[in-house]
């Protein structure tokens, strides 16, 4: 399977980006459409462990 870069959490429909397969993901946009409050970048040990459950973007 090929690396999918855009992501959202099925949860809050928050967006987010991975550029690097393996690397580090990042809040692109909330689910209204603003600036996420930070824009860190977050292992995905991390965002599961924070209750999110990203799926790629159809």
């Amino acid at each position: 399977m090929a690396h999918v870069r855009n992501l959202i959490d099925i949860c809050s429909g928050d967006e987010f980006d991975q550029p690097v397969p393996f690397g580090l993901v990042y809040p692109m946009r909330t689910a209204d459409g603003d600036a996420p409050p930070s824009q860190r970048g977050r292992t995905w040990e991390h965002l599961a462990a924070s209750g999110r459950e990203l799926v790629p973007v159809r």
